[in-house]
């Protein structure tokens, strides 16, 4: 009943009730439970609680280990973790962040927060597989950014998730909002296991004793920021020459710059200021040009640039392109792409949900990711080219909702689609790189 309902949330259902697109189409779908019977499906699975929670996750997690199976026949491994212009390879990236979805009218827990009223979901998504969803949790309106217990309950939820092959080399990240001093022991911990490695990069708070510090960076430790093409961050001066593509130094005005606090804090004439945190956690900072309306505080307004920080555990001796602080830098900003994930989810279901019971809403939201899912899945084995990176209404307008006319004929019932359409040979290739797959254990 659940694969019914993710099939029907990937095809575009919004609420319970476009379940019946299925149900009318039996020929094509086989046996669709009804709409009553989806209903009482979710408050069943709301009844059974944590039991029935831990069920869902392990079908789920099997059907992954059989899919990244396959993604890594298919592409010769599991795609790596784009940095900039770069491609970091055997690492299984996981990003945190959380969401405000609006409740427009009475639902349980739905509640007051700093975005208006409604759930405050939170979700750890695979950032090597187009952000699958790996682990997520429907909490309260008013629930916090950094709740610690729930960071701590979706990390080790979606390390979980991920395929035992795949979880030797990971990469953690979230936003200074889902930091905490929890957050970052427990990966620290993770991270000192034997045989396994862990990187982590979370933001980090700038404070008085981060703005004492950046007041004692000299100038010349400044590097270079890079943006997503590996170039340096850069714009043309007002005074410049005409030749747009000169290589004029006066000409160019770097807009962004990066460099290490790690040094100050540690040695600072207060002594170690990050003693109580661990000792192989470093502290970056990115200062940048404010775009027009941004607002800044005192401290930035005093000399014009907008800072970031955030804290990570890349050795101090890592070795390449990897060990340079653009890159670190370039490695904590993807971070944004979860961003994507949200917006993926949200055209999956997350955010309209059906009931006023939390339970029957959290129930959902499983349904939701699991056709988030198997969108995922679906463009790693069997789509090419722009449609390998198709958001969810691009891909239901251009293959899901393709029209098409099912015939039989010499014992066998095949699918006509027109010739005309521009992605039916995408569709026919998908449909046989489908076909061919093995049958799971």
């Amino acid at each position: 009943m659940i694969a019914d309902l993710a099939c029907a949330v990937a095809d575009g259902a919004r609420v319970i009730s476009d379940f019946r697109v299925m149900r009318d189409q039996r020929e094509l779908f086989g046996l669709v439970a009804s709409v009553p019977t989806a209903w009482r499906t979710l408050a069943e699975i709301a009844r059974g609680g944590a039991r029935a929670d831990r069920r869902i996750t392990a079908a789920v997690n099997t059907a992954r280990r059989h899919a990244w199976a396959q993604v890594a026949a298919r592409h010769g491994a599991l795609p790596g973790v784009r940095l900039a212009d770069k491609t970091l390879d055997g690492v299984t990236c996981i990003r945190l962040d959380a969401t405000v979805t609006f409740a427009h009218s009475d639902k349980e827990l739905a509640e007051a927060n700093f975005k208006g009223y409604g759930h405050h979901p939170l979700i750890g998504v695979c950032d090597n597989t187009g952000g699958e969803p790996l682990a997520w949790m429907l909490r309260r309106g008013s629930a916090g950014s950094n709740t610690a217990a729930d960071h701590l309950a979706i990390t080790d939820a979606a390390i979980a998730a991920i395929p035992p092959q795949f979880r030797r080399k990971l990469m953690v990240t979230c936003d200074g909002a889902g930091a905490s001093h929890a957050l970052v022991k427990r990966l620290d911990t993770l991270a000192a296991r034997r045989g396994y490695e862990l990187t982590y990069s979370v933001g980090w708070a700038l404070a008085e004793r981060e703005k004492t510090a950046l007041r004692l960076v000299p100038e010349q430790a400044w590097q270079a920021a890079i943006d997503g093409r590996g170039e340096v961050r850069e714009r043309r001066a007002d005074d410049a020459c005409a030749h747009l593509s000169c290589a004029h130094r006066a000409c160019w005005i770097e807009e962004a710059h990066v460099t290490e606090l790690t040094g100050l804090l540690r040695h600072s004439a207060g002594g170690d200021q990050l003693r109580a945190w661990p000792a192989a956690m470093r502290v970056f900072a990115r200062r940048e040009r404010p775009h027009p309306g941004a607002q800044l505080t005192l401290f930035e307004a005093g000399d014009g640039w907008r800072y970031s920080l955030w804290a990570t555990n890349r050795p101090a001796d890592t070795r390449g392109w990897l060990g340079q602080a653009a890159y670190i830098d370039a490695a904590h900003r993807v971070q944004a792409r979860v961003e994507d994930a949200i917006r993926t989810g949200k055209d999956c279901g997350i955010g309209h949900f059906p009931s006023f019971d939390f339970g029957i809403n959290a129930a959902w939201l499983t349904a939701a990711m699991t056709g988030q899912i198997l969108l995922a899945w679906l463009k790693l084995l069997a789509l090419d080219g722009d449609l390998a990176k198709a958001e969810p209404k691009t891909l239901r307008y251009r293959v899901l909702h393709a029209a098409g006319r099912l015939v039989r004929g010499g014992r066998k019932r095949r699918l006509k689609i027109q010739a005309t359409w521009p992605w039916a040979e995408a569709i026919t290739a998908a449909w046989q790189r489908i076909d061919a797959l093995p049958q799971a254990p």
